[in-house]
């Protein structure tokens, strides 16, 4: 009898457990990062989709999917159906929306990883009296044509209702990206604020906003720039073509010990990189970083410098496909300084 009874306690644990595993997988169904692929048939088509009481529901991600989604179809309706009444309220947004819909080119082919919920509430707060669920994040977005920037901010709640949705964007193409220079803010009469933008080619633009509310977007060429996924979960960093081909055997690069900062040095001084990041408009860990042809593959070796100085500090090197999502491929780690003893 105990013996059966220690079966039955053991078979409702089993089943406790599965089940468990089971809620928390489907409830973390939007609790990662998603391709605009993987999402696209679940986008939003307007604020009124928004719930925001469930957050695994993925309302950033989809509502950037269904911006996306009417972006590719030419739909500018579609996509004033998922912008904040106050951004639609704003002199000007109208003509703005037809200039993104007119000047984007190509078909959507894939984004960068989507964030969740979690991932982009960096401004989140909540609040008993006044809830505030505030998402701001950026991706890339590949076309048939171009490759451009997109940064979306929404309101999944908001004690003021007009600011639900979409409440500001910019769109940029990656030439327009890269060196980019982001002037002060000025107020002016209204209550509006002016943002002011210089490019690396010279042109300005400004960035006219109210009450987080406001549309960016600047169309050029992005043939001569790549954006990139160096490491799993990050960024993309934009990294711009040098217009060089000068490819390093790979029995060239077996020869580096990439410890050595001089030696390193002295052979990679040899070589005209593919891309670099120098002065890119995305500082970070990967910007100074540089790719190198590597001779008859489609593989490129990456560099990661720090510092000034030559020789460089050499932070990180491997060896992947750029052209490929990180996640579609394991790169060939040949030296990182974190892990040195």
């Amino acid at each position: 009898m105990n013996r059966i009874c220690k079966m039955t306690v053991l078979l409702s644990l089993g089943i406790l457990i599965l089940s468990l595993l089971t809620s928390c997988k489907a409830g973390s169904k939007y609790q990662t990062f998603r391709l605009y692929s993987e999402i696209k048939d679940e986008a939003y088509t307007g604020k009124d989709d928004i719930y925001y009481k469930d957050r695994t529901r993925g309302n950033y991600m989809r509502t950037c999917a269904g911006f996306l989604r009417a972006l590719d179809g030419r739909d500018v309706n579609g996509i004033r159906k998922l912008c904040a009444d106050e951004l639609l309220a704003m002199e000007g947004t109208d003509e703005l929306l037809e200039r993104i819909v007119n000047g984007f080119e190509g078909s959507v082919t894939d984004t960068s990883p989507l964030t969740t919920d979690f991932a982009a509430t960096r401004y989140s707060q909540w609040s008993k009296t006044d809830p505030v669920d505030y998402y701001d994040d950026d991706f890339i977005v590949f076309t048939t044509e171009q490759t451009y920037w997109v940064s979306l901010s929404m309101y999944a709640v908001c004690s003021d209702e007009s600011l639900t949705g979409i409440n500001r964007l910019r769109i940029l193409t990656l030439d327009k990206r890269f060196d980019m220079e982001v002037g002060a803010e000025y107020e002016t009469a209204g209550g509006l604020s002016v943002t002011p933008y210089t490019f690396a080619d010279g042109s300005t633009a400004e960035l006219v906003h109210r009450d987080n509310c406001g549309i960016l977007c600047c169309f050029g060429d992005s043939s001569g720039y790549i954006a990139v996924n160096i490491a799993r979960g990050s960024t993309y960093n934009i990294y711009k073509l040098t217009g060089e081909e000068d490819p390093i055997v790979r029995d060239k690069i077996n020869e580096i010990d990439f410890s050595d900062e001089e030696g390193a040095y002295e052979i990679l001084s040899d070589y005209e990189p593919y891309a670099a990041g120098e002065g890119s408009s995305v500082p970070n860990y990967y910007s100074q970083a540089r790719f190198y042809m590597i001779e008859g593959s489609r593989q490129m070796l990456f560099v990661n410098v720090a510092g000034e100085g030559i020789p460089e500090k050499i932070i990180y090197a491997s060896i992947f496909d750029p052209t490929k999502l990180i996640t579609e491929q394991k790169p060939e780690v040949l030296h990182s300084s974190t892990s040195k003893k």
